[in-house]
């Protein structure tokens, strides 16, 4: 005898809410840890991530420019570069027209800090010229790298802002400032046409055997994800992720895959689509669909112009909607032009890109509901509600009701109810009076939560937005140590520990990118040696020297060592330049007379870009840079791409070549506050200082920069950080003793224990 299946459910534990547990249990501690942090020290949580986003805007120019170089568009970046000029020499003017001889009222409303009644600078002059360039070169399909680099931008703002170093309207007027001159620089200069052209088309189609009238063509290209945008805003806003009938953002890959694929799936369920008979890439930034022309005409077209369609079609039409929802596939824009009618009268579902597959019973209620309206449209609300009451219900038709709101449907559907004002209301009605004995919806069918956000909700969580910069903490990029008289010997040591580090890092530099196992003890005083070595060389030159002499005494090729330091120069020279892009984006104003470090490092890397769009531009300076730098990095490029096997070794060269110069920065800030007694000095601004004493240090003719460097460091510390310029003299002196004549005779003994074994 058969035994009748138990009712109870089967309990069973899931990983996934064993990981969520975990996940949320680290959240709540990592939460009340943080708040002890940022009660206790907030450089320690707010520091880091201000430098992580400093370090994405940095980034994203540079990779932005490298994808538009690599895809000849190389107008684009000097444009952009053009762009970043103009903004920097406006930003420029109105701060000085503001801070000088500008109105009174002027300065007070946009330069001076409310609360405080500190003056900065009115516009942030990096946020505008990164504004400018990535506004004007772009960054095609990388939607992510577009979102990163933008909030990068806000956070950096956002610190600017926690640390009294802009105000809220100045960094708005930063922002538009940089947009308003990229597009205008956009419309003076013009913009190349990246969109494929018909040529393109039909030579595409024919290497595929097809003529130009063959195929219905659609091409997408990347302006299709700014397509509309306002209104997928508004119902990203408004409505809930299932009720919306379009995404908000979409990559150009992801829109190609959604259409194959709901041509596929409607095409297999045995409803008439269009077939795709062809998907193909024109280029990085647009892809051609072909599909099938059919033998149909458009809806509206189908009983001639001005008549309604017959209660007959309206009963296919739903038919066909309905098998599409029997397989869970949902349209999200049936409006009249996604039907066509073929000469046999049979239906034809068009227009897939906003469906999607396994669809949720709310996905399939809303395309219920578009129907409706977009009958009653067509014939009138009597005719409409007639028509789906016979195809799907009294049940499901009363569940519609509560759907007909005009922030759920298409735009296309949106569009056209402006034609029919209270036409909603009167399907309502129609609703009510043709099934008035529906019974009540079942629980799946009732209660459907389509709105996320209303309108005063909205408002509310803007003014709550801007109410939360008043209780942001003070920015971290402020020490918080006391002050110290005399010369402090615990900051004194922090410097030796730091300088002690640098070598640590120089190894890592050269042992990271040699791609075989090196002694870890040789590399290390190797550097040491690189120290002594520079009493009798220029800048790192000896560095370079020394090196190269190790490595190939260790068994690494000659010309795959002189690759190994290219590649380890390149990589420190990238570091070196992101690095003084973040540093000087987030070491505040100057406290002297000079201008602000983040000022200083936009005039250089400027001052670098056009001098390399005027290289790039004369043939005869473009041939004299090419044959000088290219023998120096032919095999800089394999190379790295043998490195990317090995990718815990090329993690440690990098890491050497970014903690290289961190750990210099903290030796000659440590240095400054052990004798800084008035106020808390800027890690980063020192930090600034020190890579530009760096440059000065490795471009003279004198053994490890002397005379250069003290000068350079001293002269900007005081200009920078606002110390006495004794302060600053004995600073330097301390970190000089440090980092190059205390290291003299460790590097005298390494190299001759070097010597000695043949290791150098």
């Amino acid at each position: 005898m058969a035994t009748a299946p138990s009712s109870t459910p089967r309990v069973v534990r899931r990983p996934v809410d064993r990981a969520r547990f975990l996940f949320d249990v680290a959240v709540v501690a990592a939460l009340l840890g943080g708040a002890v942090l940022v009660r206790a020290a907030p450089g320690l949580l707010i520091g880091p991530i201000v430098f992580a986003s400093g370090v994405v805007m940095a980034l994203a120019p540079i990779a932005a420019a490298t994808e538009r170089l690599l895809r000849r568009e190389g107008r684009l970046v000097t444009d952009g570069v053009l762009a970043a000029l103009i903004t920097y020499l406006a930003a420029f003017g109105i701060n000085l027209l503001v801070l000088g001889p500008g109105p009174e009222a002027l300065r007070e409303a946009v330069a001076e800090v409310p609360g405080t009644g500190r003056e900065v600078a009115p516009l942030h002059l990096y946020i505008a010229c990164v504004v400018a360039f990535i506004t004007l070169v772009g960054f095609g399909d990388r939607l992510w790298l577009r979102n990163a680099a933008w909030t990068g931008l806000v956070v950096t703002a956002a610190a600017a802002l926690a640390g009294h170093d802009a105000t809220l309207i100045g960094v708005v007027a930063s922002f538009a400032l940089g947009r308003a001159v990229a597009f205008g620089v956009r419309w003076l200069r013009g913009s190349v046409e990246l969109r494929p052209t018909d040529a393109d088309i039909e030579g595409a189609l024919a290497e595929e055997g097809y003529g130009p009238g063959d195929l219905d063509v659609v091409v997408l290209d990347r302006d299709r994800a700014t397509a509309g945008l306002g209104y997928r805003l508004y119902q990203w806003l408004r409505v809930r992720r299932a009720a919306r009938s379009e995404g908000f953002l979409g990559s150009l890959q992801a829109a190609v895959e959604q259409r194959t694929l709901l041509s596929l799936a409607v095409r297999d369920s045995g409803i008439r689509t269009p077939r795709l008979l062809l998907v193909r890439k024109l280029s990085p930034d647009a892809v051609l669909l072909g599909y099938e022309h059919p033998d149909a005409r458009p809806l509206t077209e189908e009983e001639g112009e001005g008549e309604a369609p017959t209660d007959e079609l309206l009963h296919k039409i739903w038919e066909t909607v309905a098998e599409l929802h029997r397989h869970h596939i949902s349209h999200r824009r049936l409006s009249a032009g996604a039907f066509l009618v073929g000469e046999d009268g049979a239906v034809w579902v068009t227009r897939l890109e906003a469906g999607s597959v396994a669809a949720a019973d709310l996905q399939l209620l809303l395309d219920d509901a578009e129907l409706l309206l977009t009958s009653a449209m067509l014939t009138d609300p009597v005719r409409a509600v007639a028509a789906a009451r016979a195809a799907i219900g009294d049940e499901r038709l009363a569940a519609l009701k509560p759907l007909l709101r005009p922030a759920v449907f298409s735009h296309e559907t949106r569009t056209e109810l402006r034609k029919h004002k209270g036409l909603l209301d009167e399907i309502g009605k129609q609703v009510d009076e043709l099934a008035p004995a529906a019974p009540e919806p079942r629980a799946a069918l009732k209660g459907a939560a389509i709105e996320r956000l209303r309108p005063r909700t909205i408002l509310s969580g803007l003014g709550g937005a801007i109410a939360v910069y008043f209780l942001i903490g003070q920015f971290a990029g402020r020490s918080l140590a006391s002050m110290f008289t005399g010369m402090s010997w615990q900051w004194a040591l922090l410097a030796l520990a730091a300088t002690a580090v640098t070598y640590v890092a120089a190894a890592m530099g050269i042992a990271g990118f040699v791609a075989q196992r090196l002694p870890a003890v040789r590399v290390l005083l190797t550097q040491l040696a690189a120290s002594f070595i520079s009493l009798v060389t220029p800048g790192a030159v000896g560095s370079i020297a020394i090196n190269t002499r190790f490595l190939q005494r260790a068994g690494v090729p000659a010309g795959v060592a002189v690759t190994s330091m290219a590649v380890s120069q390149v990589v420190a020279l990238l570091a070196f330049v992101l690095l003084l892009m973040l540093l000087g984006s987030i070491s505040g104003s100057s406290h002297g007379t000079g201008l602000p470090p983040s000022s200083v490092i936009i005039t250089v890397l400027l001052v670098v870009a056009v001098i390399a769009v005027v290289v790039a531009a004369v043939p005869r300076l473009r041939r004299f840079v090419t044959e000088k730098v290219r023998p120096w990095f032919a095999g800089v490029v394999p190379a790295m791409l043998e490195l990317l096997r090995k990718p815990w070794r090329l993690a440690v060269g990098v890491g050497g070549a970014f903690l290289l110069p961190l750990a210099g920065s903290l030796a000659l800030w440590a240095s400054v506050r052990a004798f800084e007694h008035d106020r808390p000095v800027s890690f980063a601004t020192v930090a600034v200082v020190y890579l530009i004493g760096k440059s000065a240090g490795s471009v003279v003719p004198t053994p490890g920069g002397l005379g250069a460097v003290e000068a350079v460091l001293s002269g900007g510390l005081a200009a920078a950080t606002g110390v006495s310029g004794a302060t600053a003299f004995s600073a330097v002196m301390l970190f000089r003793l440090l980092t190059f004549w205390l290291p003299i005779l460790p590097g005298w003994v390494a190299t001759t224990w070097l010597q000695r074994r043949n290791a150098v």
